[in-house]
């Protein structure tokens, strides 16, 4: 270890100036890394746990208008008789789940004067996949059923303002502050939307909601990429990005068990809160963020606590040679002085919106298949497994040509739904599977390209203006899914049945959006850029190897490079 560490320092403490060479001395991924890092997942997990509850708390089951003077009534039919009256006063109604007979006899051979159905105010819904969601409660159907889509809307809204909000925070206060305020106000708002009295109510404690979760993923991702090596980024970007799938999956036996959607939405929000106090004392700031803010020694304090736990040594005085002088402050105003680097950025807002509008709009339209709700979201939520599997090629291969390839496969998918729907049986049960299993393709390859633009993104952004830059995707992301409920819900074509349309709508989006990346630079084994003028010109080094098997010292592969794209 002593001939390791003595190389290192002849290897670093001469001419390396970048904070990349000091994580490779001290441990690109060790103990200390890891252990930070399992707080990371944790955000992760429990972000994912409420996107994903969002689809079993608004589902709308079937319903009708419920019958005139019968207290009792139920969408199950209770046995003859029942079925009698339902058949009497929905007699030559067109639609029984807005429209009813009023003050008719249920006797079948008495004569009715009433010869126009009426709206109704209450509604008996189907309780056989949820015992009771939030527009059951609200009775968010019929002329109200846009409140529902409205309510999603102002949720993202939060995400919306919360995004660049939260970005520039970090920029100015830190990763970690920034970090624990979301999570304590996704608790708390997320615990009041659950006990909400009324529709007005639910839809603030859903704004302040989203709020709080905009940039949480982000955050998490940027603080594990900035902790960690160069060749562990992948690894370490792809985990958040599984353990996000795998929350959809918990979120599915949850749901399974808690059918009232108030305390499926307690039991994924506390959590938050517990989180909170756990990271304020285990959780560190970024080394990265402290150098570029001039902090060396609050950033050397922490490298050396890292050094100790990962038991590798830092040298004394190599800290204070890292450079990241950009001032913070100037860091908006440059990005207009660096127009290659501001149309990247475009490109990836562009595809940051149809990814979000994509990913959740396929989530919200498990509902709209046929067959079980909770089977359909369990397997959407496990395809993201083997997407996020397939992002391990990304080093060998790059993030641009695995993107594209996951995009046009995903969008294909759900384009050939039409293909589906026009050219074959659709009362068989046989073409509901053949829909489902387009769709779940159709989230492969979504998910997959997710995972890759998150890391692509963070890779092109440079330090001093990476989470206002991807506060920015966060805005861009948001409007996606506002997109995504009115395509799923409100959005009809005659002649295309509700299963279908949004697939086709998600699928041509996909494939656009993987054609506009084609002038992004590949960013495959780069140092991340630490300045606006590294990422607008895209000349930064190559990262070097920390070590070779057998134990050797660190080399320094000092590669300029070019990329010819943008």
């Amino acid at each position: 270890m002593e001939e390791k560490n003595e190389g290192g320092k002849d290897c670093c403490d001469s001419d390396a100036k970048d904070f990349d060479d000091t994580l490779i001395l001290i441990g690109e991924f060790g103990k200390y890394q890891k252990l930070i890092y399992v707080l990371l997942l944790t955000v992760s997990v429990l972000a994912s746990m409420v996107n994903a509850a969002v689809v079993f708390i608004e589902d709308t089951p079937s319903f009708r208008c419920k019958l005139p003077g019968l207290p009792n009534d139920t969408f199950e039919i209770q046995g003859k008789w029942h079925q009698a009256m339902v058949d009497v006063s929905f007699m030559n109604a067109t639609d029984e789940e807005c429209t009813v007979f009023q003050n008719i006899s249920h006797q079948r051979n008495v004569s009715q004067n009433v010869t126009e159905p009426e709206k109704c105010d209450a509604w008996v819904f189907d309780n056989t996949d949820v015992a009771y969601s939030y527009p059951m409660q609200l009775n968010l159907v019929c002329d109200d059923s846009t409140k529902l889509t409205n309510a999603y809307i102002f949720n993202v809204l939060g995400y919306l303002i919360g995004g660049p909000l939260f970005g520039v925070l970090s920029d100015v206060v830190g990763r970690k502050m920034s970090l624990l305020l979301g999570l304590s106000i996704s608790g708390l708002a997320g615990i009041a939307w659950a006990v909400s009295p009324t529709y007005e109510w639910s839809v603030g404690m859903r704004f302040m909601l989203g709020f709080g979760m905009s940039n949480l993923y982000n955050l998490a991702s940027t603080f594990a990429l900035e902790m960690v090596g160069p060749s562990k980024r992948m690894a370490a970007g792809t985990g958040l990005a599984i353990i996000y799938a795998g929350g959809g999956a918990i979120t599915t036996g949850i749901a399974y068990f808690l059918r009232d959607w108030r305390y499926l939405q307690i039991a994924v929000a506390t959590p938050f809160l517990l989180l909170t106090c756990v990271m304020l004392w285990f959780l560190h700031e970024s080394p990265r963020w402290l150098l570029t803010k001039g902090r060396h020694s609050e950033a050397e304090l922490i490298l050396r606590r890292t050094a100790r736990i990962n038991k590798t040594t830092l040298p004394q005085g190599l800290v204070e040679k890292v450079e990241i002088n950009e001032p913070p402050t100037s860091s908006a105003r440059a990005l207009l002085r660096a127009p290659r680097l501001m149309v990247k950025m475009l490109l990836l807002f562009i595809n940051w919106l149809v990814l979000d509008m994509t990913y959740y709009g396929i989530n919200l339209h498990a509902g709209n298949m046929a067959g079980n709700l909770y089977l359909n979201f369990f397997l959407l939520s496990i395809v993201e497994l083997p997407a996020y599997a397939l992002c391990f090629t990304i080093d060998r291969f790059g993030r641009k040509k695995i993107y594209i390839l996951c995009m046009v496969v995903g969008g294909l998918a759900c384009l050939s739904s039409l293909l589906v729907q026009l050219y074959s049986n659709n009362d068989l049960e046989s073409t509901n599977y053949i829909k489902i299993t387009l769709s779940t393709v159709g989230k492969f390859g979504v998910a997959a390209g997710y995972n890759i633009i998150y890391i692509w993104g963070i890779e092109i952004f440079p330090t001093v203006t990476r989470n206002f830059s991807l506060g920015l995707a966060s805005v861009c992301a948001s409007l996606g899914s506002m997109l995504s409920p009115v395509i799923v819900r409100e959005i009809q074509v005659e002649g295309i049945g509700e299963d279908t349309l949004p697939l086709v709508i998600f699928g041509a989006a996909a494939i656009f959006a993987s054609v506009s990346t084609i002038p992004l630079p590949e960013t495959a084994n780069r140092d991340l850029p630490e300045t606006v003028e590294d990422a607008n010109s895209f000349k930064y080094r190559r990262p070097r190897s920390s070590s070779n098997q057998s134990g050797g010292q660190a080399r320094v592969h000092p590669i300029v490079l070019e990329d010819t794209a943008l």
